[in-house]
């Protein structure tokens, strides 16, 4: 008897692999840089904001090539 694999499709948009590297990365560097809980956090919203701002300017400026 044979079995059927069942494939299970995995797309997210340029936006949401964006966010989902932002979250990673930031939540790593916040436990690698910081000790106390209340510093570890604020890292880690600070440099989740700063990734997204940084990402979403460099997307901005390039747009006027993509065409």
């Amino acid at each position: 008897m044979l079995m059927k694999r069942r494939e299970v499709a995995f797309k997210i948009s340029h936006v949401q692999a964006m966010l989902l590297f932002a979250l990673v990365i930031s939540v790593a560097f916040g436990f690698l840089a910081r000790r106390r809980p209340v510093e570890r956090v604020k890292y880690i919203v600070w440099s989740l904001f700063l990734f997204l701002l940084i990402g979403v300017g460099i997307g901005w400026a390039m747009y006027p090539f993509s065409r």
